[in-house]
């Protein structure tokens, strides 16, 4: 009996041990995130010219550009946009799955939000920039699955989406912002007066997040899109290569151009693809245009994408076309990051697109089989070589970008 006693004792105090140990290590973590960062944003003394550059008046896109990157916005004040949309990874993540407020892992991978300018700038105010609000939104689509149509109504359904950052409410939310201290000022520089409202949180992050638009003057990009030409920035005879194979031998460009801050539109059959009802967006010339396909990733797909939300079954597998834009720092790839390289990327394309019934017309023969591109290894080496080339240094390290609580 007295040795069954020690036993349990000594197990006891293993576990109290380990325990102890993970909160200390727990503990640790916290410690070093929250030394890694400030209390409060630390901005220039002069704002950054987004009006000069992008059209936007500069103190609405530093109140977003604040918003986008504040741990507040969360429940537990854990996760911000800029968690899962990172400057250095052209507002992608370099995960397949990012985690949520709680450690959660969410449900697809995290896209590049890049190039969504969504609402129409005024001619360019180098001073005082255009504002978003409710009458100069444009129609574009987001989400993967295509859900959302105005960038007003996307920016605030992560804050409480209860797996991404779950504030019970917007009131609760504004009753948070409004404890800040810092958020009264960067309110008034922004509108003209320290009043927080839900639809001036999102037009402010909506002001930030448009002028996230790569505009480089003298990398390879440029020339990869016929622009500015300088000896440095000249692709060399491999990348020049790819970039024929790309636009022409395979007319990748159809659906992806590089000329296009996001994924190209393109005509929508009558009756959308496989019956569907694929989203379209009107053009100013009065074209119907679509930015999402299936490219035939799996037989059956295991996630529904639009299908899910249109309740259709011509939808299914259907996901909307990312830019190319710094596409080299993006990876891992797909709605469910399940290709981690370019490489295998353009394999897909090459050799693996499944006969799945939603199949884009793009991937089939006239007479209705599976189109495959039979690209070489080579080819594919030099197509991922051009790919490459659309990167763009200054959009990836510009301070203009940054987190503002990050030292």
């Amino acid at each position: 009996m007295k040795k069954k006693s020690i036993i349990l004792s000594a197990f006891t105090t293993l576990i109290v041990l380990i325990i102890f140990n993970a909160c200390k290590k727990e503990n640790v973590a916290v410690s070093e995130q929250v030394e890694d960062e400030y209390s409060e944003p630390i901005l220039p003394e002069q704002t950054y010219n987004y009006a000069k550059k992008h059209g936007v008046n500069n103190h609405l896109a530093t109140l977003g550009r604040v918003l986008f990157f504040d741990k507040k916005m969360s429940v537990n004040n854990t996760t911000s946009c800029g968690s899962c949309h990172k400057q250095e990874f052209a507002f992608a993540d370099n995960v397949q799955f990012n985690r949520g407020f709680d450690g959660q892992f969410l449900n697809r991978n995290s896209p590049s939000i890049q190039g969504l300018k969504g609402f129409k700038v005024d001619a360019v105010d180098s001073i005082n920039g255009s504002f978003p609000n409710k009458s100069n939104q444009e129609e574009i689509v987001l989400f993967w699955d295509g859900r959302q149509r105005t960038m007003a109504d996307m920016v605030l359904n992560p804050v409480v989406n209860h797996k991404e950052m779950n504030m019970p409410d917007f009131p609760s939310l504004l009753e948070k912002l409004k404890a800040t201290s810092y958020y009264s000022n960067l309110f008034k520089n922004a509108f003209g007066d320290e009043e927080i409202t839900q639809g001036r949180i999102a037009f402010a992050m909506q002001g930030f997040i448009a002028c996230l638009n790569t505009k480089a003057e003298n990398s390879k990009k440029n020339v990869a899109t016929n622009n500015l030409v300088t000896e440095d920035s000249k692709l060399t005879d491999f990348e020049e290569a790819g970039k024929r194979l790309f636009h022409e031998k395979y007319n990748c460009a159809k659906c992806h151009d590089p000329l296009a801050p996001v994924a190209t539109t393109v005509f929508v059959p009558s009756g959308g693809y496989g019956g569907g009802n694929t989203p379209v967006v009107t053009m100013p010339s009065g074209e119907k245009m679509t930015f999402m396909f299936n490219i035939g990733l799996d037989l059956i797909p295991k996630d529904l994408g639009l299908g899910a939300i249109t309740n259709i079954g011509g939808d299914k597998g259907v996901f909307k076309v990312p830019t190319l834009q710094n596409i080299s720092v993006t990876a891992p790839y797909m709605h469910d990051g399940r290709f981690k390289t370019l490489e295998e990327v353009v394999d897909h394309y090459g050799h693996s697109v499944k006969d799945t019934r939603t199949l884009a017309p793009q991937f089939r023969n006239m007479d209705g089989t599976v189109k495959q591109l039979n690209i070489s290894a080579i080819e594919r080496n030099a197509i991922v070589a051009f790919l490459k080339t659309l990167k763009d240094e200054d959009f990836l390290t510009s301070p203009m970008y940054a987190n503002p609580f990050k030292k």
